[in-house]
């Protein structure tokens, strides 16, 4: 019985080894199938993440281009807005635009505050209404009349009070001549030279100055349209220009600008007049300026041939103060770069463009013309600390515009700055090296507002002679003021006379 059930256990034992055995197979094999279904299982996904990469990708590719797009776009229409707001916020305070251009935008005074106080300041000598000491004698020269209204019956003691006025009389002077001489009659030199300075002076035209005489004399004296032109022609003509021009080259400094005048006619540097149609000319006027001496001259172009046929700026020598007016750098000895244009154009960059370098630089600069008011030569250390502090800033200046965008409009409005800040420092910083050199051109800028408020109430000159009648009497009447001439008998002394005259000194 024990040898029946071993051989039955021994069998189901090799039975359960070889089941043991199939089954390892089994599972060896399963496992390996296994593998090989996650293999591809991982193909599978890795496909489907492919195809689905692949297809969102093909999807959102235009959507991604667009987004591109309209970053592009919003940067570029985001320049283009910083551009033209610059462009409607500039104005005479912030740039190099004239007062004229300006518009109906209210401007603010662009002066630095200064803590004086408001009014006239302690030392101001004040004016008055006042009867002249002397009106006797100007009664017994015939310069004035002196009436009495007494109501006082003869009192001896009396408070006196004065009316001040201007009597308007017309004077005939008769001149006898013996028999055969032609008769005739002309006009004064009194007449002439109010014709000349309301003209001129007060920019009252022809027809209204011609009205005027009318009503004033009550149809007693009718100057003519051509008689008043007449009269500014002989006055210009005795104009000694040759000694204005002497002044101003034996001048120190010399400040020149110009601007446009319109013309219907217009004078080539040939010698060949044009006449207008439809529209006017541009003439250029130039003056050129000290502080004592005023001369215009008229061009047909802004160009070095009509400084050349002007020939005072290629004769002189002395310091030439003007607005970086490139072709004036080929003149003069040393150049004075107006400091008030710069001021204004840093001014610009800071408030339209809101660069804060800008703002820090300007400044800089008018702290040095502040030193300068208040000293009366700069020390040498001092100007080493002012030449310095430039230097510095302008690497400052550098970093700024590293920092933008290359060819953006705040880009393109700093880059020339501070090219031309290096370029030419020496003449930026003349104002504080010599004392003699002025820190703005302010000086010729004066001197030509008149004739653009001439322009502006006349609209235009008709004729080019007409135009230069005007300059060279302009600039006898200028140099006269600035020489604190009496200028009705200044202008009454051109008449007086058949040799050319000048403001004296």
């Amino acid at each position: 019985m024990g040898g029946k059930y071993t051989k039955d256990i021994l069998n189901q034992l090799e039975e359960l080894i070889l089941d043991n055995e199939r089954l390892t197979a089994e599972n060896k094999l399963l496992k390996e199938e296994n593998r090989n279904l996650w293999q591809i299982i991982k193909q599978l996904n890795d496909s489907i993440d492919e195809r689905i990469s692949n297809a969102v990708k093909e999807a959102c590719t235009p959507l991604y281009e667009r987004i591109a797009y309209l970053e592009s776009e919003n940067e570029r229409k985001d320049a283009e807005i910083t551009r033209l707001k610059a462009q409607i916020n500039k104005d005479s305070s912030n740039s190099s635009k004239p007062p004229g251009m300006d518009g109906f935008k209210k401007v603010f005074n662009s002066r630095e505050k200064s803590n004086k106080k408001t009014g006239g300041q302690k030392g101001h000598k004040g004016t008055t209404l006042r009867v002249p000491p002397d009106l006797g004698d100007l009664v017994q020269k015939g310069k004035a009349e002196w009436y009495v209204v007494d109501s006082t019956n003869g009192a001896k003691q009396y408070i006196s009070e004065w009316e001040v006025d201007l009597g308007i009389k017309i004077v005939y002077t008769e001149y006898r001549y013996p028999l055969g001489t032609m008769p005739k009659i002309f006009y004064g030199n009194n007449l002439k030279t109010l014709c000349v300075m309301l003209f001129n002076i007060g920019l009252i035209s022809e027809k209204r100055l011609s009205n005027f005489f009318i009503e004033l004399t009550d149809g007693l004296i009718t100057v003519s349209g051509a008689s008043i032109s007449k009269f500014n022609k002989e006055a210009s003509s005795k104009v000694d220009t040759n000694s204005i021009k002497q002044d101003l080259l034996n001048g120190d400094v010399m400040h020149v600008d110009e601007t446009y005048l319109r013309c219907s006619q217009l004078l080539g540097y040939d010698n060949v007049s044009k006449t207008a149609k439809g529209r006017s000319f541009d003439a250029v006027i130039r003056t050129h300026s000290n502080a004592t001496a005023t001369f215009y001259t008229i061009n047909p172009h802004k160009d070095d041939r009509g400084i050349e046929k002007d020939g005072i700026i290629p004769s002189f020598c002395g310091i030439l103060s003007h607005d970086h007016d490139k072709k004036y750098y080929k003149y003069g000895s040393l150049h004075a770069t107006c400091g008030a244009h710069l001021s204004r154009e840093l001014k610009g960059l800071h408030e339209l463009c809101g660069i804060v370098w800008a703002d820090k630089f300007r400044k800089f600069y008018i702290g040095m013309n502040d030193y300068k008011k208040q000293t009366e030569a700069c020390e040498p250390d001092k100007l080493l600390y002012f030449e310095r502090i430039y230097d510095e800033l302008l690497c400052e200046g550098d970093m700024v515009l590293k920092d933008m965008k290359n060819g953006s409009y705040v880009f393109e409005q700093l880059r020339p700055v501070l090219t031309r800040l290096r370029k030419y420092k020496k003449s930026y910083m003349l104002f504080i090296r010599d004392y003699k050199a002025p820190f703005t051109n302010n000086q010729a800028e004066r001197d030509l507002r008149h004739c653009k408020t001439k322009q502006k109430i006349s609209g235009c000159f008709r004729s080019w002679n007409g135009l230069i009648c005007y300059t060279t009497i302009r600039s006898f009447i200028s140099t006269a003021h600035k020489r604190k001439q009496n200028l009705f008998q200044a202008i009454k002394g051109l008449f007086k006379t058949n040799q050319t005259c000048t403001a004296r000194q």
